[in-house]
């Protein structure tokens, strides 16, 4: 039975079950406009705060009975990774999870990493599945699809090639902004061969409730069609999962 989450803060949500994720608990960085705040200009909440809700937590949880599958490290509106204390939390929830639930993996989940601070990358080897969004092929697309400039794509792929371990999502969408196209999607696959993710989460909005104009879903045919060349050609272990999901 779910032990009831007693803490009114949304820097900690759950447990609950996500796909893939699996009976989770997830600890938000990226909330903004908190009362304990690093400080009148920065107001992600300070690493002090975050640390001691997440082992009273964490502790409560697993006193109680709770069986977790994943820690989830995520932000809702600023990527965790932009956090200035990132790995000092990282390296701390990490510590928590072993002593706690040593068997949950430790996840996270960045959109829009910051893998130019030394530290940052660092800290990704902490993570059992860090989970970056690289869904283009093309700098173009990329600068489309994130407003960053088309020079930083190159530099995440770099960034990425180095790390010894992992995880890349993807949504695949067309639209006014189109990642799928065939030309596109055998770019992407040949830097994620670059890449060697050891797993792959691939997505796309459901093509029946788009609005015209917007980013809509590819049919399920492409779809698994991409999966299959994916597994084919970096041997990761491919997931198709609900957009909301991912």
């Amino acid at each position: 039975m779910t032990v009831p989450a007693l803490s009114p803060s949304a820097l900690l949500t759950g447990p609950q079950t996500l796909d893939p994720w699996g009976a989770c608990v997830r600890i938000d960085l990226g909330q903004p406009d908190s009362t304990l705040a690093i400080s009148r200009e920065n107001r992600l909440p300070r690493a002090s705060v975050v640390v001691t809700m997440a082992a009273r937590e964490l502790m409560r949880l697993s006193k109680g009975g709770e069986k977790l599958k994943s820690i989830l490290v995520v932000g809702t509106e600023v990527d965790p990774t932009l956090h200035p204390a990132f790995k000092e939390i990282t390296e701390n929830v990490r510590e928590l999870r072993n002593k706690w639930f040593p068997r949950a993996k430790l996840c996270l989940i960045s959109d829009d990493p910051d893998l130019e601070r030394v530290e940052v990358r660092l800290a990704l080897g902490s993570y059992d599945r860090p989970m970056i969004r690289f869904e283009a092929g093309t700098a173009r697309t990329f600068a489309r699809l994130t407003g960053h400039k088309s020079t930083r794509f190159r530099q995440l792929a770099a960034h990425l090639e180095s790390l010894d371990r992992v995880s890349v999502q993807a949504c695949f969408v067309r639209g006014t902004v189109d990642n799928s196209t065939d030309s596109e999607v055998e770019g992407w696959l040949r830097r994620l061969q670059e890449v060697s993710p050891s797993e792959v989460l691939i997505s796309s909005p459901n093509p029946r409730y788009q609005g015209k104009g917007k980013a809509q879903g590819i049919p399920a045919g492409q779809l698994r069609a991409i999966v299959e060349q994916v597994g084919d050609r970096t041997g990761a272990e491919v997931t198709v999962v609900e957009a909301e999901s991912a």
